[in-house]
């Protein structure tokens, strides 16, 4: 962490090796072995991309554990203010980003109405059943979800109590395991992605609070989970993809994620503590959003014209720097009119308030 123990640097290098991973995965295994997207195949190194997709598990982990440190920090307001400046500016750019190459590149595979657009600009597209312009925009929605559990906890002032609340949602996701909950419970506490958030919470538990015997307990519990729900994904992914996924691959990596975070609350990996990791990280939330379908579209463009393996680090560089653009211009500015103009709604809000 820093001089004010508000930030932790290796989490911000492991956002962008969770990012690194989902892209590799997308453009090296997912586009040329599903749907067409991409009509490059990456072959023998795409039986090593196809297991990027646990960059996803990882983001998942850290939001678990960096959302804590927000919520800790702030009321329920601010919690609020703080998501929207901190989803919105970028998933806004990006979603146009998105649209634009699509109306002028995306040839036959892909198309995207400005209906479809407006929609996915409100980030709960998916809830109205309106398709998202980019795959990965599914992530996005089980984060709502999570924010919506700690918003609840701050709305009732619950939050210093987290560690019960996380115990009683295990305790839940259990039960499910042996008896399956109704839809609409299993729907707001994603059963199949909670433990990687719970873990994720509890590790920072561990770090702001201390080593506790009952916070290990949660810990275990739910890494026991992961591993359950790690060896239903690999059959569901063998399924959907037709190409065999190990389960034993994914435990050993996410194994090492809960080993990794388990080193940062001892401070074991200070090493990363460099103003480079906030650099990197500070990239990864626009880069991942942009990179699928874009990087799809420059695929198809490119195909043939040029060695795959330079298009693959060229195609990784151009998203790069779209990332880069959309933090340093929409992110930072836009996310700073934002946060004023919300602030200063929310002390209107609050001196009106205490009139009455």
């Amino acid at each position: 962490m820093n001089k004010n123990n508000t930030r932790f640097y290796e989490i911000d290098f492991l956002r962008f090796v969770a990012a690194v991973a989902v892209v590799l995965f997308h453009y090296m295994y997912r586009g040329f072995a599903k749907g067409g997207s991409s009509p490059i195949s990456f072959a023998p190194f795409d039986q090593y991309a196809q297991y990027g997709y646990l960059g996803v598990h990882l983001f998942f982990m850290i939001s678990g554990f960096v959302i804590l440190l927000t919520a800790m920090k702030r009321d329920v307001s601010q919690f609020v203010i703080s998501r929207i400046v901190r989803l919105y500016p970028a998933f806004w750019a990006g979603v146009t980003f998105s649209a634009l190459m699509i109306v002028f590149f995306g040839g036959e595979l892909f198309s995207v109405s400005f209906s479809q657009y407006l929609s996915n600009l409100s980030m709960v597209d998916g809830y109205l059943g309106v398709k998202p312009i980019d795959g990965v925009y599914w992530t996005l929605l089980v984060e709502i979800k999570f924010y919506a559990l700690i918003f609840a906890l701050l709305l009732f002032k619950r939050v210093e109590n987290i560690d019960w609340f996380l115990g009683a949602w295990l305790a839940v996701l259990v039960v499910n395991i042996v008896a399956p909950l109704p839809k609409a419970i299993q729907f707001f506490l994603f059963p199949e992605w909670a433990p990687y958030f719970i873990s994720g919470a509890v590790f920072f538990l561990l770090k702001l609070r201390g080593i506790k015997a009952g916070y290990l307990a949660l810990l275990a519990v739910s890494y026991i989970l992961v591993l359950y729900e790690i060896k239903n994904e690999a059959v569901l992914l063998t399924d959907y993809y037709s190409t065999a996924f190990s389960a034993v691959i994914p435990m050993v990596v996410v194994t090492l994620f809960f080993l990794i975070f388990g080193l940062i609350i001892v401070n074991k990996l200070t090493f990363f503590r460099s103003i480079w990791a906030v650099k990197i990280g500070a990239l990864t939330y626009p880069l991942y959003l942009i990179h699928q379908n874009v990087g799809y579209i420059l695929f198809n463009l490119f195909d043939g014209l040029v060695n795959k393996y330079i298009l693959l680090v060229a195609v990784i560089a151009f998203v790069l720097l779209i990332a880069w653009l959309i933090h340093h211009l929409v992110e930072k500015n836009l996310g700073l009119l934002m946060k004023n103009l919300l602030n200063q709604w929310e002390y209107k809000a609050k001196t009106l308030l205490s009139w009455h």
